[in-house]
């Protein structure tokens, strides 16, 4: 497509530079779009044989990218609740989310994948960083999750969550779908889905699965991702099962460094936050509203240097929200960070998706990836480079969504879905998610 978007508030989430931190900004301009990339941005003139698209003086960002989440709970709004009420989150796990995993099939996999990409495109969400997990449907379970979103537009960094509490046979299932789906994303350039490799959490996996983990991490050249000390229970069972510390655990795997994406870091203690500032190359995401729902406590942000990105643990993909709630939470926490940190984790999971698939994301820069949101918001107070956070954490937000480009093609044109048929997909899916449910009912924990 040749394209130019006219008179744009041009919304920038990372103008830092590699090895320095992310910082926004803004500045009005054009934009031209070649090849599903950004060609040349300024004060541009149309070309000939180039579509022109004014925005109206509204704010343009590059698409957002979940750093953390679960599209296998895409189904889960309104589900039968679980036989007895959670005392804890270990309760949590085994009532409610072990047995929604253990109730997928090879339809409803497709069908969550599918519903959670077209929520997230009316988010102005164009990419995900996904942990997926259906014990009873493993092999080939990303080719599924992939084409859910292969069907929307939008782009996925997949893994599978090895995990041993469905036996041996289970982790093995797992491991081999780990290693296809790399094998498989390695043989392809085009930078709209990779692979990492999926853990549950340290406390549901034997010294072999570790083990077979890191080795796939090191092989491939990728990264485990991985929960890590979401809950007390992580660190107690850990140390119960394997009589080492969570952190040592990781760290003896070779997987406190470079080659861990991890997940909450909730219960992370002194120590354990020292070390892993001291990791190079380790990434965590943050899930506030997750964390908040499952009543885990607060994860220690403020004290992390390492990268921190923003994701949803599976509460949709809508990260305005999740940004707001974000900086909410960190107020009430006593996190001691700044607004513009908050939009650095937007940046930081979009450099992780960058890195992984191959592509420059999260910018609006030339050369990265057509992946572009076009919005409605035409600010009603002063708006500049020194404010954009304010604005972002208390204005803009999803109902100013009205265009999503991904890669150089429209996937949403004034607020409806250009690849499918919203309305039918969704009752379609609905047909899927009452199987999916009968099949939970029948599911003991």
């Amino acid at each position: 497509m040749n394209l130019l978007l006219k008179n744009a508030l041009l919304l920038d989430l990372d103008l830092g530079g590699e090895g320095s931190p992310p910082k926004p900004g803004l500045e009005a301009g054009d934009l031209r779009i070649r090849d599903g990339k950004i060609k040349e941005r300024g004060s541009l003139e149309k070309e000939p044989g180039e579509t022109v698209h004014d925005c109206g003086g509204a704010v343009v960002l590059p698409g957002l990218v979940n750093g953390h989440t679960h599209l296998y709970s895409a189904l889960a709004a309104g589900m039968p609740a679980p036989p007895r009420t959670p005392r804890n989150f270990h309760d949590i796990l085994k009532l409610v989310w072990w047995r929604l995993d253990r109730a997928h099939d090879e339809a409803s996999n497709t069908a969550s994948a599918l519903a959670g990409a077209m929520d997230a495109l009316h988010c102005g969400t164009t990419t995900f960083i996904d942990h997926h997990a259906s014990p009873e449907c493993i092999d080939g379970s990303l080719d599924m999750i992939e084409a859910g979103l292969a069907k929307v537009g939008v782009r996925g960094l997949l893994c599978y969550e090895v995990t041993d509490r469905n036996g041996r046979d289970g982790r093995v299932a797992g491991l081999a779908e780990s290693e296809r789906y790399l094998g498989k994303c390695a043989k392809s350039s085009g930078g709209k889905y990779g692979a990492l490799i999926g853990g549950h959490a340290s406390f549901t996996l034997d010294e072999e699965s570790m083990a077979a983990l890191a080795d796939l991490a090191v092989r491939h050249k990728s990264a485990v991702h991985l929960h890590v000390a979401e809950d007390p229970c992580d660190e107690v069972l850990t140390l119960s099962k394997y009589d080492v510390p969570l952190v040592d655990r990781l760290e003896r795997h070779g997987l406190l460094g470079e080659r861990l994406l991890l997940a909450h870091g909730t219960h992370l203690n002194a120590s354990d936050i020292q070390r892993a500032n001291a990791a190079k190359g380790l990434r965590s995401a943050h899930n506030t509203r997750s964390n908040m729902n499952n009543a885990v406590g607060y994860a220690p942000i403020g004290k992390l240097k390492i990268p921190v990105q923003l994701g949803t643990d599976g509460i949709g993909a809508d990260m305005f929200e999740e940004a707001r709630t974000a900086w909410f939470k960190s107020c009430d926490g006593g996190a001691g960070i700044s607004p513009d940190d908050v939009l650095a984790m937007l940046a930081n999971a979009a450099r992780t998706a960058s890195k992984f698939l191959g592509v420059t994301l999260g910018r609006l820069a030339v050369g990265a990836e057509a992946d572009i949101v076009v919005t409605k918001y035409i600010p009603s107070t002063p708006l500049h480079e020194g404010n954009v956070a304010g604005h972002f954490l208390f204005a803009l937000a999803a109902r100013h969504v009205t265009d999503v480009m991904v890669a150089g093609e429209w996937r949403l044109r004034d607020g409806a879905l250009t690849s499918v048929d919203e309305v039918r997909e969704r009752q379609e899916i609905a047909k899927v998610s009452k199987a999916l449910w009968q099949r939970l009912e029948g599911i003991k924990p």
